[in-house]
């Protein structure tokens, strides 16, 4: 006899030899176009599809541990520019604006 998803409100049945305990769209995580792709690769995958489903956990953890990487490099550098700017400033060594030479005047001819 086939069982259930086990989300509420969901009356998906799925096949004795279906080995999750949730279909394939409540058992993977997110939205849009990533989330029906990793649902039909669930789906596609059957008996595998625990697999497909840790495959996928891994990648989002893998490109959400990028984006933080990425964010903390780019906080880090920023930091690190404010550091210089404040020494350079109690060295002494302000950015002074300098004049520009001026072009010499040219002898009135008559």
């Amino acid at each position: 006899m086939p069982h259930k998803c086990s989300s509420p409100g969901c009356e998906f049945s799925l096949p004795d030899s279906y080995p999750l305990d949730k279909c394939p769209w409540h058992m993977v995580p997110g939205r849009g176009p990533a989330k029906i792709a990793a649902a039909l690769a669930v789906a596609a995958a059957g008996f595998g599809g625990g697999f497909a489903y840790k495959k996928f956990k891994a990648y989002l953890h893998e490109k959400q541990l990028r984006k933080e990487r990425k964010e903390r490099r780019r906080r880090a550098a920023s930091a690190s520019e404010q550091e210089q700017k404040v020494r350079a400033v109690r060295n002494g060594a302000a950015s002074k604006s300098r004049k520009r030479p001026s072009k010499r005047k040219k002898a009135a001819t008559k």
